[in-house]
């Protein structure tokens, strides 16, 4: 299994994602030639090798008709900043975007801008995989539902302004390109630092994290280190962490075969990028979720019932354990065994199922044995049995429905069975 896990220090925008996945692949050069040849309306992209504070690694510029977007809002900490939004029925004015292309340039789409489906047009417009071009809509969308929430509007009535919507395309669109080639079976990313301070948007000075970037992290570990003024996590970023992120958490035991560094355009007192660690786990490796919860109002049949629901959803495996609990009342405590995909519809019967508050989880690492199936001749009936192997050992265990039809059919008990199975292995 292929891992990735993105250390968020400083924050996540589409930008510094972009050069930190550059950093991962065989030839950044060869992937930054192929991004350009994407053909996104007056954009371009160009690799910057960076140095900050002894690490190395780099940074991806987007122009725009041949003018950095960073340009247009200086003092930003990424070089991907808020794309504007306006609704259907008002204009807000960009005043740096005029400041820098001079009155009248590119002013009919800056002011009145695009919707969704000029967004899903270009997108669909570009030479790359229908897979990469839904999952840049799906992005996208995930930034125009952020914003229509808070605005109180709809998807069909927010609007992005030209350079903005260019920028976070060029931004989303690369991450996808790049994630398909990769291909990561897992991409955990730590808690995510959203910095302090505010932030100059359409509506003027907003609280960071703005509103729709505060949006699109809900159900995301973040957090505030108030040493560091500014805005860290973008809501392209944001959206990026959203979708593509398979797992929210610090960072797992990993053995890394890779190591990046995509940098931003600010200077701070810490190195200003998002670190990306590779991690290739054997085969006879697994991570899952343990999730428990202490049960001390329910009756056996009703803890029965829940246990028999939960072993008919994706979890790995169900079992209780007798606790004693405060003042010695008796109780049971429940243990849920899932992988880290299916953690929040497992969670959610816990809850449905049990009298339960409040759900432990943690992630584990375990050590499995690689296994297979197959089945062997009993006098003319099929007895099915499960090969574990690995780790100095092999074992054969018969399935347990196999052994007992037979069993029934000859008017035997199991143990006399397995005697005989034993035999004839001999």
């Amino acid at each position: 299994m292929k891992r990735l896990f993105l250390d968020c220090q400083m924050g996540i925008a589409g930008d510094m994602l972009t050069a930190t996945l550059l950093g991962l692949v065989d030839n950044p050069k060869m992937w930054i030639e192929k991004l350009n040849q994407m053909r996104i309306p007056d954009v371009t992209y160009t690799l910057i090798p960076k140095e900050d504070k002894g690490l190395q690694g780099y940074r991806v510029a987007v122009t725009i008709n041949g003018i950095e977007e960073s340009e247009h809002h200086k003092g930003s900490h990424h070089d991907q900043h808020h794309t504007d939004y306006h609704h259907h029925d008002a204009h807000y004015e960009h005043n740096k975007h005029s400041e820098a292309h001079g009155p009248g340039e590119h002013s009919e789409h800056h002011v009145h801008g695009r919707g969704l489906q000029g967004v899903t047009d270009i997108i669909n417009s570009l030479s790359i995989s229908d897979t990469c071009k839904q999952n840049a809509i799906n992005v996208y969308q995930l930034v125009a539902e952020a914003e229509a929430k808070v605005h109180k509007s709809t998807v069909t009535q927010i609007h992005f302004h030209e350079l903005g919507m260019l920028d976070a395309i060029a931004d989303i669109v690369a991450v996808c390109v790049l994630l398909e080639a990769l291909r990561f079976d897992e991409i955990i990313i730590s808690p995510i630092h959203v910095g302090t301070g505010t932030v100059h948007c359409a509506h003027g000075e907003l609280p960071v994290p703005a509103p729709a970037t505060m949006e699109l992290l809900a159900g995301i570990p973040m957090y505030a280190d108030y040493q560091i003024k500014g805005e860290l996590c973008t809501p392209t970023g944001a959206a990026l962490a959203k979708y593509f992120g398979t797992a929210f958490s610090h960072m797992p035991v990993l053995t890394p075969t890779k190591v990046s560094y995509g940098f931003g355009t600010k200077q701070f007192e810490r190195p200003n990028c998002i670190r990306a660690f590779v991690d290739i786990v054997n085969d006879s490796e697994d991570t899952i979720i343990e999730m428990a919860c202490n049960l001390d109002d329910m009756t056996p049949e009703e803890i029965g019932y829940a246990v028999e629901q939960l072993l008919l959803s994706p979890a790995l495996d169900v079992f209780t354990t007798p606790i004693m609990m405060k003042k010695q009342r008796p109780s049971t405590m429940l243990t849920v065994l899932c992988k880290i995909d299916d953690i929040d519809s497992v969670r959610d019967l816990i809850f449905k199922h049990t009298t339960s508050i409040g759900i432990r989880y943690h992630r584990c690492d375990r050590y499995i044995l690689n296994r297979s199936a197959g089945d062997i001749d009993w006098e003319g009936n099929r007895i099915a049995f499960k090969t574990s192997s690995g780790f100095g050992v092999e074992r054969h265990k018969y399935e347990y429905d196999s052994l007992a039809a037979i069993a029934k059919q000859n008017d035997m008990s199991l143990l006399d069975l397995k005697r005989q199975l034993r035999k004839k292995e001999d």
